[in-house]
């Protein structure tokens, strides 16, 4: 088997458990989400007394279980994709196709890395925080860079899967995914 296969089954093994730490910490966000919306709406109904804040950190919440979870979910494959065109093609026009998809993607979520940790700073820096808890804002944009640089991660590892693929080297992930 190629060398740059081997680098690849091997990285792809530490990215995946790397997405699934974050996808169950964000779902470990969800669970306290649930508790917390449960808390509100029955302290509202039996008590008059809702939980202050509530719908802010529900928000704050569904925003870390999707930033966390992007990964797992382009890891699995579960991202909606249009192959109408790409299933007539050959398969090496296909990997190609693929590989300039990976590469724009790659662009795009490295300038969110980015610009997530700069926004951060700023925020920090500046002291934003909500208006009614007073939660400082920079930790989320410090998030949405940690889980923009794990997908990263994993389009970096689909996109060396896809160059391989364009050789006619299959690791051997994804000849059992076939």
């Amino acid at each position: 088997m190629n060398c740059f296969a081997e680098i690849t089954i091997r990285a792809r093994k530490g990215v995946e458990r790397l997405a699934n730490i974050a996808l169950f910490l964000g779902m470990g966000w969800v669970m306290v989400m649930m508790f917390l919306t449960t808390v509100d709406v029955a302290g509202r109904y039996f008590f008059s007394k809702p939980v202050p804040g509530s719908i802010e950190m529900g928000e704050f919440m569904l925003a870390i279980f999707g930033i966390l979870g992007m990964a797992y979910t382009h890891f699995a494959g579960a991202n909606v994709k249009v192959t109408m065109l790409t299933q007539v093609l050959p398969p090496r026009v296909e990997r190609v196709i693929e590989t300039l998809t990976n590469l724009l993607s790659l662009q795009i979520m490295v300038m969110l890395t980015w610009y997530g940790g700069v926004l951060g700073i700023e925020e920090h820096h500046a002291g934003t925080t909500t208006d009614t808890l007073g939660i400082p804002i920079s930790p989320l944009y410090w998030l949405l860079s940690l889980g923009a640089g794990i997908l990263c991660l994993v389009i970096l590892i689909r996109l060396m899967e896809s160059v391989l693929g364009i050789f006619g080297i299959e690791t051997r992930e994804e000849a059992s995914d076939t």
